[in-house]
Parts: structure tokens; sequence; C-alpha cells
């Protein structure tokens, strides 16, 4: 089925091209064809109305590009991860067993810090061994193999193609791998696989995100291991689970949508249990977009659960233009922003 929509998502990109541009090649950027029916592509605004007529067009619609909230980092420590957990009932799912241990959590953010003691591989080796003992079960772990059996249909092998062949920029399987628990990185707004945030000025939120996700519950030492709630009060909400890193934002600057969207793809196609989108309109209220739901309603039907941040923006009355008061025509305490906002999203 995929096969299929990409040949005829090639045979509509020559058909704008002839019909639309004066025969200049359409400058595709991703070809949607698992969560969407989509050709992501950079055009002149004055081309948009003349694609629009290009017979099997069902729509032509603007990107929103989605900057990160960079902040100031050279501020006091507020450590609030040593308490969160409580509060949110890690505790006692821990002490019923349950680590992470075998999923994939794939974070689609600014990148991840791949050298911070907290995603250790020597550490998750060490309390997975610990997970396999107790359970008697070996787990499922995203490996090279798994990655290169899916190669062929991940967007971020598939862009790098010319002519349907691999170039000096395709990734390989064994590129694409990292550790056992980082076991997948790329960068889709950059092409290439610079996941840090080393490079960039876009701020280390990925980092933060998949570290409340899974950090590992043991910290390596010169001595061994020692527990990370104890040495550093810390640890992920899944600590035993894997991380696939999904950079969205880099050198070329914030995210449009399809970047969101074809990373989306690549975690069904890699086998995560969880994606995290921390993605938000800036004042709250829903604000529909037809793309985003129907993607959202597309993955009903996959294994992977879709998590958005419901927003920090607010309620609508401190925006509304009555002072704050609420009137029968506007009643409305929304304090979630799209796409969090959407039926199908887990905000």
């Amino acid at each position: 089925y995929r096969a299929s929509l990409e040949t005829r998502q090639e045979a509509m990109a020559q058909a704008i091209s002839a019909q639309a541009l004066g025969g200049k090649q359409l400058d595709v950027v991703w070809n949607l064809t698992l969560a969407a029916n989509l050709i992501s592509a950079n055009v002149e605004y004055g081309e948009i109305d003349a694609i629009r007529q290009v017979p099997g067009v069902e729509q032509v619609i603007l990107e929103t590009q989605y900057a990160p909230a960079v902040v100031d980092v050279d501020l006091p420590d507020d450590p609030n991860m040593s308490t969160s957990s409580s509060m949110i009932g890690s505790n006692a799912a821990w002490a019923a067993g349950y680590t992470g241990a075998g999923s994939r959590i794939a974070v689609i953010d600014t990148g991840t810090d791949t050298d911070h003691k907290s995603f250790d591989a020597d550490a998750f080796a060490y309390a997975l061994a610990e997970d396999e003992k107790a359970s008697g079960e070996a787990y499922d772990l995203l490996d090279a193999a798994e990655i290169g059996a899916v190669l062929p249909q991940l967007n971020a092998y598939k862009r790098t193609l010319q002519n349907g062949k691999p170039t000096a920029a395709t990734p390989t399987a064994e590129q694409l791998y990292g550790t056992a628990k980082l076991p997948f990185h790329y960068n889709y707004v950059d092409g290439d696989l610079d996941v840090t945030h080393d490079n960039d000025d876009q701020g280390e939120h990925g980092s933060h995100v998949a570290g409340i996700a899974t950090a590992n519950r043991y910290i390596k030492t010169e001595d061994g291991f020692v527990s990370a709630l104890e040495a550093v009060k810390v640890q992920g909400v899944a600590p035993d689970a894997q991380i696939i890193t999904m950079k969205v934002f880099g050198q070329k600057g914030g995210a449009y949508e399809s970047d969101y969207m074809v990373a989306i793809e690549d975690a069904i196609m890699l086998g995560a249990d969880a994606v995290n989108l921390s993605l938000g309109s800036a004042a709250p209220g829903e604000s529909v977009n037809e793309t985003y739901a129907k993607l959202l309603d597309s993955l009903q039907d996959t294994d992977t659960v879709v998590v958005i941040s419901a927003g920090n923006s607010g309620s609508w009355a401190d925006g509304t233009t009555t002072n704050g008061f609420l009137y029968n025509d506007g009643v409305s305490m929304d304090t979630v922003g799209s796409p969090g906002s959407y039926t199908n999203s887990l905000a």
C-alpha cells in the first residue's frame, strides 16, 4: 500500500511540475504514506493557486513552523523531578515491578545529550539484567538488525535517495543505531545524524523530556553502579525503557508540521510504544487543523500511543477583551492548546 502511494505521489509531483510550475521540478521535502497521504514541498507562495487546480490535488495548505521555547539555563537548580514521581504515582508502579523494560519511547524534540550519565548504556544493561533475572524472560530490544529490516520504509532513509538509489548522505542501519539505551537517532530537520545540542541553539528540551521519561535507575561510577534515586535524586518514569531520538529542531531552525509527521511514521515503523510531542499552539483553545486531526485519527489503528503537551498558556479568559469576564456567547475556560485539545490526542 505504501509503495503504491509513493508511485502515485511521484506521478502527482510530475503533474504539478508540468501543469503548475512550468516544468520546474517540485522541491519535495517529504512524502508521507503511512499516517497520511501528503507531499510536503517548498514552493513560491504565488504558485499555490495553480497547484490547487491540478487534477488529483485535494488540498494545499501552508505548514506551521514551530520554534522551541528556549529558556535561560543560568538559573538556580529547581529539582522538581525529585518530587514529581510520587505525585503521579510512579513509586507505586516501580514497587509493583513496572520499570518500562522492553518498551520503546520516541522523543520528537530538540535532540538528546547522548553523553549524559542518565543515558549510559552500561548502567542500562545492568538494570535490564536485573529485570530479566526477576522476570525470567529476555526483552525484545530495538537493535541495528531490526532497524535494517525496516530501513527502506523509513523516512530518514528515503529522504536522502536520488532516483531511488542511496547517496553518500543515506544512512545505514548501523549508523542510525546508537547504543542499547539510545538505539535510534536521526536529525530530521538538518538531514544528518547529529542529534546532540552541541551544534545549534535550539535548547536542551529534548534531553529534559527524555530524562523525565527514561533516565536510568542506576548511575555508573568507578566502583560499579549506584541507585540514581540515591545519587542524583532522579530516575525516569520508565527508567528501563529505550529512547528513540528524533531531532526536529536544529541548525535549519524549527520544525514544520511534516517534520513531526514523518518522525511519527518512523516511530511506528520502529515499534515505538509511545511518542512524545512537546508541541502546542501559543494560546489556549482548539484551533482546528484538519491535517493534524486526520493524522491523529489514523493513529488509532496502530499500537503506538502519541502523547502531546497540554500547553502552558493559561486560560481563555486571560486573553479576553472583556477584562477576564466571561459572557454567555463566549464561555470557555479551556487551558489546553492545539493539537493537544484534539479528540484523539493523549494530552
